[in-house]
């Protein structure tokens, strides 16, 4: 892991003044703050710079990042210091070299079902860390999933997350927040305050049907939309539901059930057919199931397969990420 600027001469032009935020990389820009990079002959790292306005929730995002980098887990963005001036924060975490998802679905349109359940596995896994340290992310999309040079998908943008248990260990509920596509039903019916883990997981499923089919189903999950999910009145036809193999439809059933109190556990998902099932992705415990070469070269063979589909297919747009017009 390349090293971080601390004590160095960065820290100190940052805090003089001396260095301007343009001469930095720029990563991107989200709700939470301006993502850049710094890279030196020894360093390389993503800087995320956020205002001191909401200062509480800034230095609850480093309390939350902090908590699961010292724990330490592949699949969540190491963050290694915080730096603070007078009008804003500056997060030093790990850079990942081979950009997000959704910079992956919008050139790609979408992915090959294999390389699409090794990289849900992998979030799953990183889901799960995260809920075993009593947080919960509550904006899981596909611009906040990062890869490194090898390929591993790592959790990153803790802006939204918060804690559901309390100093007891007893679950709570959790305010409302998110990105609405990807908003669980009763996040969107409700008025203050969910279970968090379930939120997380209704999330996990969209991005699922993101990966194999290169859109989203819905632009929120209102009522009529819902209705036509449960009663399966849908255009199978058309994207998302024609890149959709029954058993891929069978287990979103689970993950998409409108009813939280009865949606898919992270255990069970991992106790899925098709989840489980053998073809080389990673395991439940982070290991690889299948030489690297062969896991590879199988890969290779289905995006081939997947090409010669999607010329099939309706055409995601470049510039436009999903088949609904945003």
């Amino acid at each position: 892991m390349a090293g971080y600027p601390k004590d160095s001469e960065l820290f100190n032009d940052i805090i003089d003044g001396n260095i301007k935020m343009n001469e930095f990389k720029n990563l991107g820009k989200g709700g939470f703050g301006d993502v850049l990079l710094y890279r030196s002959k020894n360093t390389t790292a993503a800087i995320k710079r956020v205002k001191l306005g909401a200062r509480s929730k800034n230095l609850m995002e480093y309390n939350i990042h902090n908590q699961l980098h010292k724990v330490g887990n592949k699949h969540v963005i190491g963050l290694y210091d915080v730096l603070k001036t007078k009008d804003f924060l500056y997060f030093f975490m790990e850079f990942a070299a081979s950009g997000d998802l959704e910079q992956k679905l919008v050139a790609k349109g979408s992915l090959p079902l294999t390389l699409a359940k090794e990289y849900f596995t992998q979030l799953i896994n990183g889901v799960a860390f995260i809920h075993d340290q009593g947080i919960v992310h509550r904006d899981l999309k596909p611009g906040n999933l990062f890869f490194s040079s090898d390929g591993t998908l790592k959790i990153g943008d803790f802006g939204a997350a918060t804690k559901f248990r309390d100093a007891k260990g007893r679950n709570i509920k959790v305010s409302l927040f998110g990105t609405k596509s990807h908003w669980a039903p009763e996040v969107e019916a409700a008025k203050k305050f969910v279970d968090g883990q379930p939120m997380d997981i209704w999330s996990c499923g969209i991005i699922l049907i993101e990966m194999i089919a290169g859109c989203r189903p819905w632009k929120v999950a209102t009522l009529p939309n819902l209705k036509n999910w449960i009663s399966n009145d849908l255009d199978k036809t058309a994207l998302p539901w024609n890149a959709i193999d029954a058993d891929v439809m069978a287990f979103l059933r689970n993950i998409l059930d409108v009813d939280p109190e009865t949606r898919a556990t992270i255990e069970e998902i991992r106790e899925d057919k098709w989840f489980s099932g053998k073809d080389g992705i990673e395991n439940n415990n982070g290991e690889a199931e299948q030489p690297k070469k062969e896991r590879k070269r199988k890969i290779q063979n289905e995006i081939k397969t997947s090409e010669e589909n999607v010329r099939k297919r309706q055409r995601v747009p470049k510039k436009k990420f999903g088949c609904l017009d945003y």
